[in-house]
């Protein structure tokens, strides 16, 4: 995500709980600055080592290898393929359509 993209939606990350009310600080106290891909880099190190730690403790994932990942993150860089590694290890995110006329209801 681009810095302007990231600084935009700011308030509406700290308001669903993606990052904290210190995150947003640090985010906009280094905007244009070099130190602003190390915070976003702190945020997704956080993310990832939540479902990191899932990974790991299923066996998909060494310790040494999820250590890695997190530095890499912390950072500033995006390891690609991580997010749909850690794809399976996140909570799933149902969204329940209506039922229909019958009663049924289908996702």
């Amino acid at each position: 995500m681009k810095e302007e993209r990231i600084l935009q939606q700011v308030g509406k990350m700290v308001e669903s709980g993606r990052i904290t009310e210190e995150e947003a600080a640090r985010l906009r106290a280094t905007e244009g600055m070099a130190e602003f891909d190390a915070a976003v880099g702190v945020i997704r190190a956080r993310h990832a080592g939540i479902h990191m730690e899932s990974a790991t403790a299923s066996g998909e994932m060494s310790q040494e290898e999820s250590e890695g990942y997190l530095e890499r993150l912390r950072n500033g860089e995006h390891p690609k393929g991580l997010r749909a590694r850690l794809a399976k290890h996140r909570p799933r995110r149902h969204s329940v359509t209506p039922p229909h006329d019958d009663g049924r209801v289908t996702n």
